[in-house]
């Protein structure tokens, strides 16, 4: 569903990245797109293939989903405010969810995990049994499904926001990868979460009330936190010269790996000469390694002219081909 919830307080669909948590947005990010909405500066519109997708997909992935767990999609529903759909606020907190879908659940309703259909009940018991309301997920992913899937940031911290703003004890995250497959995976509200939401939540607005920025604790959130130039050198702490160290030796290792590389890729392309394949096998070992040293080649293109005097803007380009310049390693798994 699209957001509906304030941009200048925490939602469930940015708490991930507010905790640290998502490898597609910064604390920095989130908390800098809050104040920029505070001072009417509009982001930038998100141009994204996959959510543009996963957003079409959203209400299909749902009645899939729902199906496999037995449950009747045509009992789901969101969240209305006056009449219009919106964002749910969580009675304590400044935290705010835009539902997917919701499920009441009338009579208990029992779900056992079953691998082989897709459906993960994320508990030690491998089964739940569902009541009352429930909030659901959708997400839809060209990547390929991993054995620790969902990863927190895909749904599992937004669940949790969800539950906590509905006082719900379910959430179903349902999970489409590249349309071919469906996943259910169950999750309980869980105490330690709730606790560390609520703490997060609470850190979120205290920064906003003060002005202030969380301490950096990557790269990318370093490079954010300094932006202004000061020209003047300074004289680091002693206790640092470990780092300056290690990046240079780190510096150094890449310099003589390569080197290393090169060397021994002039031994394989010698040997393969004019061959773009080829296999070695470890006479100790037995392990296999194919070795790929490949041509590329380049398509004719046409000349360009301009339409309306013919004259030629750029000459035609004839089919060409060229060897890679590196050769490429790979080892066969038994």
């Amino acid at each position: 569903m699209a957001k509906l919830s304030p941009p200048n307080h925490l939602s469930g669909s940015v708490l991930a990245g507010w905790m640290g948590l998502s490898k597609w947005q910064t604390a920095y990010e989130v908390i800098e797109t809050a104040r920029n909405a505070e001072a009417g500066i509009e982001p930038a519109p998100l141009d994204s293939l996959a959510a543009d997708v996963g957003t079409v997909a959203e209400p299909v992935i749902l009645a899939h989903g729902l199906r496999l767990l037995g449950l009747d999609p045509d009992r789901m529903f969101n969240y209305h405010q006056d009449g219009q759909l919106a964002a749910k606020k969580h009675k304590d907190l400044e935290l705010y969810y835009s539902d997917d879908g919701l499920y009441q659940v009338e009579q208990p309703v029992t779900i056992y995990s079953n691998e082989s259909q897709g459906i993960y009940v994320m508990n030690q018991a491998g089964q739940v049994e569902l009541d009352g309301l429930v909030i659901l997920e959708s997400k839809f992913t060209a990547m390929s499904k991993k054995p620790d899937d969902p990863p927190l940031y895909r749904g599992p911290i937004q669940l949790q926001a969800g539950m906590m703003c509905h006082q719900a004890k379910y959430g179903i995250l349902f999970t489409c990868y590249f349309g071919r497959q469906l996943t259910a995976h169950i999750f309980e509200l869980h105490d330690k979460t709730v606790q560390r939401i609520t703490e997060e939540v609470s850190r979120f607005e205290q920064h906003m009330s003060d002005g202030t920025w969380p301490d950096p604790v990557t790269v990318d959130e370093m490079v954010q936190h300094f932006r202004e130039e000061a020209e003047s050198e300074i004289e680091l702490d002693p206790d640092l010269v470990d780092s300056a160290l290690s990046i240079d030796d780190a510096n150094q290792a890449i310099k003589d790996n390569q080197a290393m590389k090169d060397l021994h890729s002039q031994s394989l392309m010698a040997a393969m000469g004019n061959h773009s394949k080829a296999r070695v096998i470890d006479p100790e070992t037995g392990v296999e390694y194919k070795v790929s040293w490949p041509f590329r080649k380049t398509r004719s293109k046409p000349a360009e002219h301009c339409p309306s005097c013919n004259h030629e803007l750029k000459a035609a380009v004839p089919e060409s081909e060229a060897r890679q310049k590196t050769v490429t390693v790979r080892k066969v798994k038994k």
